[in-house]
């Protein structure tokens, strides 16, 4: 794996974070969450659509006690294989982050900004080289599966990554479309070298039971690594929400693990850290667990 992360104003054709205090290497991160997965970059994606739009978001994150964002635009892997194409939408993506970082980085209190990219595998050789395509330049990569569908042998493309060097993160792991159960492939991911994240809006339900369902259960093995919001600058981050569940169900060591303190190990290019299975109290969620699984 590789050591320190880059920051942007080492990416080549990238302009100067706007604070120093912005550029995270191996230094201590200051107080308050780090969201490594959202869609704040205004008109290149799904997710916010001017700046106006991206800048209420940042504001919905800080509410939720979020101090540091590094915002994950979609990127096509095949793309990336296109210089001149990657180059140009690069470009593009960084003028308009910065005009949000520009809007927002005088806020009381200070927030630090941070761009990565959110990789479609739309191929499986992807090209990773580049630290603008990695989580914050540093040797996380974000990635995900085309149109929440598995490709057979999902594992030889994050195997794939693993053998160069870097440590894939696997978004959203609990709304795939499986066919057949999910814990063997999460088991094949994570002996491939992958950390799993699970969105926070999945913990409280808002992408359905079957996604809920699968949420928890990664938390009843050990196997989630991060928690993020994956937030497209509308509606909730449900993050505050998805942490009062996680203290209900006697969660609070895990909510540490995956909505700081590991968040917290990306950002900074550091190991992370092991999560302890969580046994569910019995309660509602218990019962509710049970009926999912016909027992």
């Amino acid at each position: 794996m590789s050591a320190a992360p880059a920051s942007l104003e080492q990416a080549p054709g990238a302009r100067t974070q706007t604070r120093p205090e912005d550029v995270l290497t191996g230094a201590a991160v200051p107080p308050g969450l780090v969201d490594f997965h959202s869609h704040l970059v205004p008109g290149v994606d799904d997710g916010a659509r001017d700046l106006g739009e991206a800048v209420r978001a940042v504001e919905t994150l800080a509410a939720e006690g979020v101090r540091h964002v590094l915002t994950t635009p979609h990127l096509d892997a095949s793309v990336i294989a296109r210089p001149e194409l990657f180059e140009r939408l690069q470009r593009e993506v960084e003028a308009a982050w910065f005009l949000v970082v520009d809007a927002c980085v005088d806020r009381d209190p200070p927030m630090s900004f941070h761009l990565g990219r959110e990789i479609l595998l739309d191929t499986a050789s992807p090209e990773l080289a580049d630290p603008r395509v990695r989580l914050n330049g540093g040797p996380y990569v974000l990635v995900e599966f085309p149109r929440l569908n598995l490709p057979a042998s999902s594992e030889d493309v994050i195997g794939h990554i693993s053998a160069l060097g870097y440590r894939p993160v696997i978004a959203h792991v609990e709304r795939y479309l499986y066919q057949g159960e999910a814990l063997p492939i999460w088991d094949e991911w994570r002996h491939a070298g992958a950390a799993l994240q699970v969105n926070a809006a999945s913990y409280v339900g808002r992408y359905g039971a079957a996604a809920r369902e699968l949420a928890w259960r990664a938390l009843e093995l050990g196997w989630v690594d991060l928690a993020a919001s994956d937030y497209h600058a509308r509606g909730r981050p449900w993050i505050t929400q998805a942490r009062e569940e996680l203290a209900a169900a006697g969660g609070a060591a895990q909510d540490r693990i995956l909505f700081d303190v590991n968040p917290r190990n990306l950002l900074r290019g550091e190991p992370l850290e092991p999560v302890e299975a969580l046994a569910l109290r019995q309660g509602p969620w218990s019962r509710m667990r049970k009926f999912f699984r016909g027992r």
